[in-house]
């Protein structure tokens, strides 16, 4: 196992253990915007491809109370960016997982993977940190950009969001959470630096809206 899981596993039993020895205090219920006003259209782009609805099994694995899945488009790109997103009322019964479980699946494979410090790029009051992963199946790549929303924290360790999980559940009492995630495919004979920059390019648009549908506080 790696230690990124050995970790996961470590944490997830002192979560446990920890909630189970808090007093009651149920979920502090946010306010929010549903997915479903999220705008069709963010800066110069635009959605090209409205919510896809996921299978029943992989609702069910994701365990999500509201999630996102459509695509958008800037004039003259040669490809489109999905953007994921998942949100959760109450965290301490899912949403939090490992890199290493989100993004394989569907005969997909990492290819290569690594967390970065976007904070200083994005102009940043405080600290971005986001996963970089590509993706392959057969001749097929896939670049992907993603986080974890943990009140208003910009986490891409799965480990760092069960600590903030856990410390605002204690703290606050607030478990909600979410997945954030953009992905776009590398077309041939393009090279990986242009597909980064059209995922810079939404992720740069989309952080304005987010707060509607995430909330920081």
């Amino acid at each position: 196992a790696s230690p990124a899981l050995i970790a996961t596993v470590f944490l997830t039993f002192a979560s446990v253990f920890a909630w189970s020895s808090m007093p009651e205090r149920g979920t502090l219920a946010v306010s929010r915007d549903s997915f479903a006003l999220f705008p069709r259209s963010i800066g110069d782009w635009e959605q090209i491809r409205g919510h896809k609805r996921l299978s029943p099994e992989v609702e069910l694995s994701l365990g999500a109370d509201d999630y996102h899945a459509v695509h958008f488009q800037r004039p003259g790109d040669a490809a489109s960016v999905e953007f994921f997103s998942a949100w959760y009322d109450d965290q301490s019964q899912n949403g939090v997982h490992s890199p290493e479980i989100c993004l394989p699946g569907g005969g997909w494979e990492i290819a290569w993977l690594e967390r970065s410090d976007l904070t200083e790029t994005m102009a940043w009051d405080t600290p971005f940190h986001i996963n970089r992963a590509i993706i392959q199946k057969g001749q097929t790549r896939m670049m992907v950009f993603y986080w974890f929303e943990q009140k208003g924290r910009k986490i891409a360790w799965d480990v760092s969001a069960r600590y903030w999980l856990l410390r605002d559940a204690i703290r606050t009492g607030r478990t909600d959470g979410a997945l954030v995630r953009l992905t776009t495919t590398i077309l041939p004979n393009e090279s990986d630096a242009a597909a980064e920059e059209r995922l810079m390019g939404m992720l740069s648009a989309v952080v304005d809206p987010l707060p509607r549908f995430i909330p920081p506080e």
